[in-house]
């Protein structure tokens, strides 16, 4: 593996990959964030896959086969994780930046009382932009929102359900004697 890849997988990969996991629950608690990912927390990055392949001249890395990404109670799953990266130092971090991560087809992300599964998810790292595409379902509870396409401005906490019928289902709070 060169130099370049791994000084990505320690830093920005890291932060990448957290950002696209908290996405998916900003939309389903509108500005919530699963608790299970902090790019500021102490809990490790544990990437699992069958396979790495780092193709340099076209600045990608492909982990397939069962892929599973876990920080805390998280946990993002998805056969294929794609990583963009452009060769250039970013800042004071030597190595290259992410600028885009790609997961599918299939993605599920769960912690302990929250859902997000779609087709496919895609983390545009320059513009904050998450966007979850076909089937997509979030579960908090009994709770649900179906809908086509989920798009997150991780920058202004703000998430739309776009493209068809949205559909929502609010399950009333029971009592605690219930």
């Amino acid at each position: 593996m060169n130099e370049s890849f791994t000084m990505i997988h320690k830093s920005l990969l890291a932060a990448a990959i957290l950002a696209l996991l908290a996405a998916p629950a900003a939309a389903q608690d509108f500005g919530a964030a699963f608790s299970g990912f902090s790019t500021g927390s102490d809990e490790p990055i544990q990437i699992e896959s069958d396979q790495l392949e780092v193709r340099d001249p076209d600045k990608v890395a492909v982990y397939t086969g069962n892929v599973r990404v876990r920080q805390g109670g998280t946990v993002l799953e998805t056969p294929e994780l794609r990583v963009h990266y452009t060769g250039e130092a970013q800042g004071e971090t030597p190595g290259s930046a992410v600028e885009r991560i790609e997961a599918g087809p299939g993605v599920m992300v769960r912690t302990q009382n929250q859902t997000a599964s779609g087709d496919r998810a895609t983390l545009e790292i320059p513009r904050d932009l998450v966007t979850m595409s076909g089937n997509v379902v979030l579960t908090q509870g009994d709770n649900v929102v179906r809908g086509d396409r989920l798009v997150v401005n991780l920058k202004t906490k703000q998430a739309q359900m776009q493209g068809g019928r949205v559909q929502t289902l609010i399950a009333p709070a029971r009592s605690a004697g219930q």
